[in-house]
């Protein structure tokens, strides 16, 4: 069974573009994000996964702000950049993939990094590149990602995992040799969750 063209499908694709998108914007004013020929995601109509997309987004943020700060994230994604071709994109996939284990940590974690790697190949100049690694991630979502998504419940089950604390069973491994600061980072991300997940069931059951 295929999911493309499912809700998780468009929450994936808006999620990632946004990720991008929201990146670039705070990262630099000297470029214009229209030249850069972000794809459009196809719209999201049902409100409440329009919520979900967006609590996504800010948990996203949550977790990047953390791994900003650790020195071995940022040089991992510094790295990449020296790269500077379709190749980045596939090195940072086995870097948050090196065991080919998907959890919800790894792809969250993913969709932060692709946003970072992106902000990087705009300020150098290397807008043929940023397209390329924006095309090869929703590429990768869709082939690798979208279908586990689906067979674990889609994208709200995300959030409740992560209330569990059972996303990675304690997590360094989540960003393999990316950074150990993955488990401290979902174990803070999940309070934060809590009232924002209760608000969404309880919009839902409205």
């Amino acid at each position: 069974m295929t999911c493309e063209g499912t809700s998780d499908d468009l929450i994936g694709e808006a999620l990632l573009i946004g990720v991008v998108e929201d990146q670039v914007k705070n990262a630099t004013t000297e470029v214009d994000i229209s030249s850069l020929s972000l794809p459009k995601p196809k719209p999201i109509t049902n409100s409440q996964d329009q919520r979900l997309v967006e609590q996504l987004a800010d948990t996203i943020r949550v977790i990047g702000d953390r791994l900003d700060q650790d020195q071995r994230f940022n040089d991992m994604i510094d790295g990449l950049v020296c790269v500077a071709d379709k190749s980045s994109f596939w090195k940072l996939v086995e870097k948050v993939f090196c065991n080919e284990q998907i959890t919800w940590g790894r792809i969250i974690v993913l969709f932060y990094s692709v946003g970072k790697l992106s902000v990087k190949m705009v300020l150098a100049h290397l807008p043929a590149v940023f397209t390329d690694i924006l095309n090869l991630s929703l590429d990768f979502f869709r082939r690798k990602l979208l279908q586990w998504i689906c067979n674990m419940g889609g994208w709200i089950n995300s959030i409740s995992a992560m209330m569990r604390f059972t996303i990675e069973q304690g997590s360094a491994s989540c960003l393999c040799s990316i950074s150990p600061l993955a488990g401290s980072v979902l174990v803070f991300i999940a309070g934060a969750l809590l009232g924002g997940f209760i608000m969404w069931r309880l919009n839902r059951c409205k």
